[in-house]
């Protein structure tokens, strides 16, 4: 179901405009602070962090850009050895599209190349977490996941926005 693809590669939607995955780089930070205050982050992120990430050996981050190269989605994923499963596991930890550019395949594209790279890795699971509402799990369930139940918990003191 899903191939092996270029790690950046343009995609014409034939809605709309062309756009490209690529990973991120140092200098789209301020952008994906945006996308992650429209997504009710208001203070998104920051550049130190966003540097972290793309260093670190265990997360990535896609960007969706338009055909002037701005960053029009994000992706971010973590993977990990997990002890019960005995391999890899990979986890979304963002996803985010800007609003204009929603229903035009950014995110769609974004999560195939986040699963395409758990094939890779090799990962036995693949998780994201879904924001309450109908909306968001259904674009997962057409992305071809499958809605599992499950509780997630905090530690207090723990201020997670």
């Amino acid at each position: 179901m899903y191939g092996p693809t270029p790690k950046t590669a343009d995609v014409q939607e034939s809605a709309g405009p062309p756009f490209r995955i690529r990973p991120a780089r140092r200098g789209d930070a301020e952008a994906i602070r945006l996308l992650l205050a429209e997504a009710g982050y208001p203070e998104g992120t920051d550049a130190q962090t966003v540097h972290w990430i793309i260093s670190h050996p265990e997360m990535e981050i896609l960007v969706g850009a338009d055909s002037h190269d701005r960053p029009i989605g994000v992706l971010a994923l973590s993977h990990r050895p997990q002890l019960r499963l005995r391999a890899r596991i990979v986890t979304v930890d963002e996803l985010v599209v800007t609003e204009v550019w929603r229903r035009r395949g950014v995110g769609r594209e974004l999560m195939r190349r986040a699963l395409d790279r758990a094939k890779v890795l090799s990962a036995k699971g693949f998780e994201i977490y879904a924001r309450s509402g109908e909306e968001a799990a259904a674009f997962l369930e057409a992305c071809g996941l499958v809605r599992r139940s499950s509780q997630a918990f905090d530690a207090p003191g723990m201020d997670r926005r």
